[in-house]
């Protein structure tokens, strides 16, 4: 049996979800993936599409690791569309060195990388950049060890740091920060309990200002979370992994069942996109909102 509402690979590893976005008619769904093997390594970013995120269609590889800055991974981030071109900023590896990278396409499916990545090298460890408009300037979030660093576009092409978005006790990973109703949500991922943690507050161009922690009604070893929006919606989709990060399957994680986010009477609260349900069940698998 397989899984009915959890997006997999057809086989090999899978972790998070990358690039979110709905580009020319299709949703594209880009991911974390290991094309020789079930087990975390030799990262690149898979693809899949969806119409309506019943049906998926399995891709080719979007993003390769085949330039010297890139050959060790090409880890998570994000992707925006400007002008008619899909944008998908990354975390490139090389020798441990994360820097971060950018890649380009008309279709969605084939891609050119820039010809001067990495674009963002901050000499320390920091990965998962995520991209956003805000007063129609380009921003990029970048998580790092004890904050979360805030950028400003010139241009799709360069960056300039502006300042620490906010602080913490821990790494903060795949930050993502977007606008519902006149606040704005926070998440991260944090390598210490293995879990997502999401806030809602204020954000200036400068800092993000915490108003309260939220609680999101998340399934087991659900992590590295994405949000997007698409006809004033935020969408969310994650990454379900299994324990251990063992499995006797040919393949290796799933993506969760696809949420909307939204305020009702100022409390933040999720359903199911193509649901009504409150509760479903998977094989192995239960969400619930």
């Amino acid at each position: 049996m397989d899984y009915l509402y959890h997006y997999h690979a057809k086989k090999n590893w899978i972790n998070d979800p990358n690039g979110l976005c709905f580009f020319n008619g299709m949703f594209h769904i880009y991911y974390q993936y290991n094309p020789i093997g079930n087990a975390w390594g030799n990262i690149v970013w898979g693809h899949a599409v969806t119409k309506d995120f019943i049906k998926y269609k399995e891709e080719s590889v979007a993003i390769k690791n085949d330039e010297t800055y890139d050959k060790d991974g090409c880890f998570s981030g994000s992707s925006i569309v400007i002008d008619d071109k899909l944008y998908i900023y990354y975390t490139s590896v090389k020798d441990n060195k994360q820097t971060q990278s950018v890649a380009y396409s008309t279709n969605g499916y084939e891609f050119i990388k820039y010809d001067k990545n990495p674009i963002i090298d901050t000499n320390t460890e920091a990965r998962d950049p995520y991209v956003f408009k805000y007063n129609n300037e380009l921003y990029m979030l970048l998580g790092t060890n004890k904050k979360v660093l805030l950028y400003k576009a010139k241009n799709p092409f360069e960056f300039e740091y502006v300042s620490n978005l906010l602080e913490s006790s821990e790494f903060m990973e795949c930050p993502n920060l977007i606008k519902i109703g006149n606040k704005y949500l926070f998440k991260y991922s944090s390598m210490i309990d293995r879990t997502d943690h999401f806030s809602i507050g204020y954000f200036n161009g400068l800092n993000f200002v915490k108003e309260k922690d939220i609680n999101i009604n998340l399934p087991k070893n659900y992590y590295a979370s994405q949000m997007f929006e698409y006809n004033n919606n935020i969408i969310l989709i994650g990454w379900i992994f299994n324990d251990n990060y063992k499995t006797d399957k040919l393949f290796n994680g799933v993506l969760s069942i696809p949420r909307i986010i939204y305020l009702d009477n100022d409390k933040i609260k999720t359903r199911f996109i193509n649901s009504n349900e409150s509760k479903i069940i998977d094989l192995d698998i239960t969400e619930e909102v």
